[in-house]
């Protein structure tokens, strides 16, 4: 089984926090004015998962030979 790392789970959070700003927007008028910065932190958000989709993938790869070095 593979870990989740802080990345995805920061990620995750900022964009449901996002999400729920957004519904916030749609339900107050007075939310609309933060419209922009809810996108902004779901973009955010899926950069850090992204993020963290890369950091396990090259983390979980066996070394090379050329890393290893035997004197």
């Amino acid at each position: 089984m593979e870990r989740i790392n802080g990345e995805i789970i920061s990620g995750i959070a900022l964009a449901m926090m996002a999400i729920l700003f957004i519904y916030a927007a749609q339900v107050n008028s007075i939310w609309t004015v933060a419209l922009p910065a809810s996108y902004l932190l779901v973009a955010v958000g899926a950069a850090l998962i992204g993020l963290g989709l890369w950091t396990r993938r090259n983390n979980n790869r066996l070394p090379s030979h050329e890393e290893h070095s035997h004197h």
